[in-house]
């Protein structure tokens, strides 16, 4: 049997034990995207001096049996830009992703309750001209109930050229 302090302790402990078990939970990523969600970000590269700002609308739905978000991109600098991707649940936990921008299916899966992708997309410079082809490794984890933190290592030729850090809420 507890006494009084055992018991005050116990209590407390699950107290503040729980909003952390909440922050873990695991990213569900057509349920936190379903709808409308808003992101503000930055690409930062100390290799090459840039630091750009980014604002994303995503607006998420279902169709014809797989979630589609599209992405609306708005950089700092004025540049704009929309990517629509479509997921197709390929088994518990994993997609397969294609998105404007990107050749072939991108394989998403849950890991360790976060979100991983990894794919090479064609991205456009501030400047005129064509762009270059770039690999992203983007993580998504669900910090709470109303926010998502996609972090991603962008690399050139296997070069890390650059971070890109956005936080997505509900």
């Amino acid at each position: 049997m507890l006494d009084r302090r055992q018991f005050t302790t116990l209590a407390l402990a699950t107290l503040v034990a729980a909003p952390a078990r909440a922050a873990t939970e695991p990213l569900i990523l057509e349920d936190f995207f379903t709808g409308r969600t808003r992101g503000r970000g930055r690409f930062v590269s100390d290799l090459l001096g840039i630091v750009r700002g980014i604002n994303v609308l995503t607006e998420g739905r279902f169709e014809d049996g797989s979630f589609v978000l599209v992405e609306h991109v708005a950089y700092d600098d004025g540049m704009h830009e929309q990517a629509i991707w479509r997921f197709v649940r390929s088994g518990e936990g994993r997609w397969d992703g294609r998105r404007t921008g990107v050749d072939g299916i991108v394989p998403v899966r849950t890991e360790d309750g976060a979100v991983r992708m990894g794919y090479v997309a064609e991205v456009r410079s501030g400047g005129a001209g064509g762009g270059r082809k770039l690999r992203f490794e983007d993580t998504l984890r669900r910090i709470d109930a109303h926010t998502v933190v996609n972090t991603a290592d962008v690399t050139f030729a296997g070069l890390l050229v650059g971070k890109v850090e956005i936080t997505f809420r509900r």
